[in-house]
């Protein structure tokens, strides 16, 4: 009988194991995204200025991805000035989100603190969050989860006001767009590998998605991505959430 009670203690306490358990210890601030495949991208059409729609978000296609470590906050100008010494963000607050940040920046951010920026791939997994619809929370606007130009009143608000999606990210959609590691390409999608895909190999600009504060409700979607320029980025509100790989003898 103790053999069972035991036994059963021992499954109990494996099953109630969060997955940080399994993977080794979560970083400070950043969530555990476990592996695994979803659909990118999308087959629906959608029209987001006058004879602009959205053929770069076509089509969907199966990817595979390993876990790995995903920041549950964009950085906020707090952060970036104690680990920059400078902050070039236009609207102050040590809570907002720091902005206009160039690719290099951003990419030199996560490298001072141990981490990456997460390939698009990686982004939209996490921002998916397991959800098929178009955005994280459905389809259509929740204004609980997001700061667009429909409820942001023309002003920036802090990080981390708005619910997360179902992995516990905040922002991932609005607040400011976000580098990712990509360069992009309008048509990579075609020829998307399967498995960890890390975007075409040289282009003229590098992938930002999420979308932001002052775009309106057209251009809320989780398939979103623009081609975010490599100098100042002034007209895209362009901020940062860093990603970290799961060492492999921890998966």
């Amino acid at each position: 009988m103790k053999k069972y009670i035991f036994g059963l203690l021992a499954i109990l306490m494996v099953w109630a194991c969060p997955p940080a358990s399994v993977a080794g210890e979560t970083p400070k601030g950043m969530v555990l995204i476990p592996g695994g495949c979803f659909m990118m991208g999308t087959d629906k059409t959608f029209e987001y200025k006058m004879g602009w729609y959205n053929e770069r978000e076509k089509p969907a296609h199966k990817v595979c991805l390993d876990s790995f470590y995903l920041s549950k906050y964009e950085v906020d100008q707090k952060s970036w000035e104690a680990v920059m010494g400078y902050n070039n963000s236009p609207i102050k607050g040590p809570a907002l989100p720091v902005s206009e940040l160039d690719w290099p920046e951003a990419r030199n951010y996560c490298s001072k603190t141990g981490n990456r920026l997460p390939t698009e791939a990686e982004w939209e997994y996490a921002a998916r969050a397991g959800s098929q619809a178009d955005n994280p929370w459905g389809n259509g606007i929740d204004r609980d989860f997001l700061w667009y130009g429909g409820n942001s009143h023309r002003k920036l608000s802090p990080v981390g006001k708005k619910k997360p999606n179902a992995w516990g990210l905040h922002d991932m959609m609005g607040s400011v767009w976000e580098w990712t590691a990509d360069w992009y390409s309008h048509d990579y999608y075609k020829d998307s590998p399967v498995d960890n895909p890390k975007g075409p190999k040289r282009n003229s600009w590098r992938a930002i998605r999420g979308g932001s504060w002052l775009d309106d409700e057209d251009f809320i979607h989780v398939t979103v991505r623009y081609e975010g320029m490599s100098d100042p980025t002034e007209d895209y509100w362009v901020g940062v959430r860093c990603a970290r790989s799961v060492p492999k003898k921890a998966k």
